[in-house]
């Protein structure tokens, strides 16, 4: 199976319906900026994993694709909106092959077309009172939340990490934050929305272990891209030692590596972004592949992968056969073998 192709497909449904939630690029002056920022990440294209995840979910349960649109729209714009600020938190320099948007427009406004892109969540998820009625709508909504609630904690768990130079992490202490922060976010939730679009809401808890699993090995596959690269990868490699992130790599290799090495990464790490060089950051990622950090990398997702697929095959048993169900199946292979 062409899994890309599956992927372009449903980023098409996406951009079809975008502009019936985000307004048209015209006006002049402050307007126009404020259109053309709310805008940019939603041009630069992406995997849009979630939202296509969201449809094939609601397809697989017997729904129809445009009953989970809305909802897949709001999954992207979400998206865009946690990028937008995540960008600012990590002082990152590039998103999908081109400068954050606050490296372009500043922090200020940055920050605003954040909060405005969140607003258009919201709006956007009203539209399921229409297509689904208020009852699933509301499901919808609450949902949400929930998965707001996850990931940023997540997230506050990692940045807290690197602000108090914490070193005790464990790799369970990375699971239980790449659950909350990518997991749920990626994989879980979009599945138990597309089940609710297709008026399976009964089926929500049958995602959370496994998809946990299959969420954990997209973060950790992120990790990678970011240590090592990719051909299609837009954004900086080694941006995760800049920013000082406790990533699954960066645990093994403090495990293993030498006591002399050890003060060197963490005279390193612990420096702010701005003070460490680029030769240092290329120490870091040598001394993970000569620590055999990257193949353990590979090997835990590899694993998580292959229980994904097994927690799948049981969810999964009694949805309908055909190209929705096999799309997911082929797309838990997909995370970890993506190079964008």
């Amino acid at each position: 199976m062409d899994i890309l192709s599956v992927l372009q497909q449903k980023s098409k449904a996406v951009d079809a319906a975008l502009p019936l939630f985000l307004p048209k690029r015209e006006g002049s002056g402050w307007l126009r900026d404020y259109r053309d920022m709310l805008w940019d990440y939603n041009l630069r294209g992406g995997k849009r994993l979630r939202p296509a995840l969201c449809m094939l979910s609601c397809e697989a349960w017997w729904g129809k694709q445009e009953q989970a649109v809305p909802t897949a729209v709001a999954l992207e714009l979400l998206q865009n909106f946690f990028l937008i600020h995540d960008d600012i938190e990590d002082e990152s320099e590039q998103r999908r092959g081109k400068p954050c948007l606050h490296r372009l427009w500043g922090v200020p406004y940055a920050i605003n077309a954040g909060d405005a892109t969140f607003v258009k969540v919201w709006e956007t998820l009203m539209a399921n009172r229409g297509v689904l009625g208020d009852e699933k709508a509301l499901e919808i909504y609450e949902e949400f939340v929930a998965l707001c609630n996850k990931t940023t904690e997540g997230q506050m768990r990692e940045m807290y990490w690197v602000r108090e130079k914490k070193w005790d992490i464990t790799e369970k202490d990375y699971f239980d934050m790449a659950g909350e922060k990518a997991g749920y976010y990626t994989v879980v939730a979009p599945l138990r929305l597309g089940a609710i679009c297709a008026g399976r809401s009964g089926l929500k808890s049958n995602f959370d272990s496994w998809g946990m699993k299959w969420g954990i090995a997209f973060q950790i596959q992120d990790d990678l891209l970011n240590a090592v690269g990719g051909k299609k990868y837009g954004k900086e490699i080694g941006g995760d030692i800049y920013e000082g992130k406790r990533t699954l790599l960066l645990i093994h290799l403090m495990e293993h590596c030498s006591y002399k090495e050890k003060k060197e990464i963490l005279k390193i790490m612990n420096k702010p972004r701005q003070k460490k060089t680029a030769a240092e950051v290329k120490k870091v990622l040598s001394l993970m592949k000569k620590c055999g950090s990257v193949e353990y990398a590979r090997r835990t997702a590899k694993e998580l992968a292959e229980e994904a697929k097994i927690g799948f095959e049981k969810s999964f048993s009694d949805a309908r056969q055909g190209a929705a169900k096999e799309s997911l199946r082929a797309l838990i292979d997909y995370v970890i073998e993506r190079d964008v």
